[in-house]
């Protein structure tokens, strides 16, 4: 994943989108079980310069058994978030 988009946000600020976006994402999969995270990268979210803000999103892949039992790996997954003007991030 790295390799396809290069990093375009502070190290700092990647490292704190990573964290946080794998958190959101955990708790969205709380139905799942033997969810992990498979790879993961933090991007300037290039959508959403043409309205001013600046926002990031986290791409995620992900693996994981439906409440069914069916495990499937290589599942996508987005998690938008938007600076605030205090520096911060808050998701979307």
């Amino acid at each position: 994943m790295d390799a396809t988009s290069p990093a375009d946000l502070p190290a700092a600020d990647e490292a704190l989108l990573l964290r946080a976006g794998r958190t959101a994402w955990l708790a969205e999969t709380g139905r799942y079980t033997q969810v992990r995270i498979q790879a993961a990268t933090a991007r300037r979210d290039t959508t959403r310069d043409a309205d001013g803000s600046e926002g990031a999103v986290v791409r995620l892949v992900w693996a994981g058994a439906d409440p069914a039992g069916t495990f499937l790996d290589g599942r996508p997954a987005a998690v938008h978030f938007t600076r605030n003007g205090d520096g911060t991030w808050t998701r979307t």
